[in-house]
């Protein structure tokens, strides 16, 4: 059975708190709106993982405090334990990973729920997406899709493809703390990067948002320029570069919640909603729960 490496601290948490949140809010519109009850709806999690936050090293006294293990067995619930407690439950339940190992962890897990209908992807995320996007019938379905991707493997291509659905409510963490850090502060990223970050952003007008180049003539050489390249942009502003691009295409995106370490933002959780008319009303439940990050 594959065995996760612990990644993460409070911020895995409080990510996973401000989602089940709004499951929990979007399960309840779905059930009392007479309108919205027509649709059948999907909790997709793109990058489900084994479905379960690893365990740190206990402390020796914890066993003893029953108390505590509950505590830490309620914080391990990853996304996909979390959106399956949902009650009521979704319709459709999708997860896809690319991991064997993983997948075969979460094929255990739907064991656990007998009478959810779940299915369980082996597929890279970005060729799924597309693929399950082709499938969604918007006249007949509505989805809260989840991306917590590993850096920056998620392309802009497939956000376009989601928004296009007009039929599904996006929750992204988007990396803005390792971008930060693919972003050399005197001269611009080496071409392999340059080329990840256009495909995450989705144009490579990121390079002049994010650097200034001036050119002067060299007081040491004559008729040589010097060309001084210098970055801008700090993890927020990186950040406010891709909401401004998720808004062009989404009908209402949220004010980003922060999740830190001690060094500062390490990702940026993100909400969009794709239907014009339930956009108001998700929009405002994510800032709402999204404050509480900020």
């Amino acid at each position: 059975m594959n065995r996760q490496v612990p990644f993460g601290g409070i911020w895995t948490d409080q990510k996973l708190q401000v989602l089940s949140g709004y499951l929990r809010e979007y399960r309840k519109i779905f059930q009392k709106n007479l309108k919205a009850s027509y649709y059948e709806i999907t909790y997709l999690d793109a990058f489900a993982g084994a479905g379960k936050i690893p365990r740190r090293e206990r402390a020796l006294f914890e066993p003893l405090l029953p108390e505590l293990e509950l505590a830490d067995e309620e914080f391990r619930k990853g996304s996909v334990r979390r959106a399956l407690d949902v009650d009521p439950p979704f319709h459709h339940y999708v997860f896809i990973e690319k991991h064997v190992g993983k997948a075969d962890e979460l094929a255990l897990i739907a064991e656990e729920f007998p009478s959810r209908k779940i299915e369980i992807i082996r597929s890279d995320a970005n060729v799924a997406l597309i693929e399950w996007c082709k499938k969604l019938d918007p006249r007949k379905e509505r989805a809260v899709v989840f991306m917590d991707p590993f850096g920056t493997c998620v392309e802009w291509s497939v956000i376009e493809t989601l928004a296009r659905t007009k039929a599904l409510d996006l929750w992204i963490l988007f990396p803005c703390g390792a971008i930060n850090r693919m972003l050399p502060s005197n001269r611009k990223p080496r071409k392999s990067w340059s080329k990840r970050l256009t495909l995450v952003f989705g144009t490579d007008r990121w390079q002049e948002d994010f650097y200034t180049v001036n050119q002067y003539d060299s007081l040491l050489e004559e008729g040589k320029t010097v060309k001084e390249v210098r970055k801008t942009k700090n993890p927020k502003q990186i950040t406010a570069f891709f909401v401004a691009r998720m808004q062009k295409i989404f009908s209402a995106v949220a004010e980003p919640g922060y999740l830190y370490n001690s060094k500062g933002p390490l990702f940026a959780l993100i909400f969009a909603a794709g239907n014009l008319k339930g956009a108001g009303p998700g929009k405002r439940i994510a800032e709402h729960l999204l404050r509480r990050l900020n």
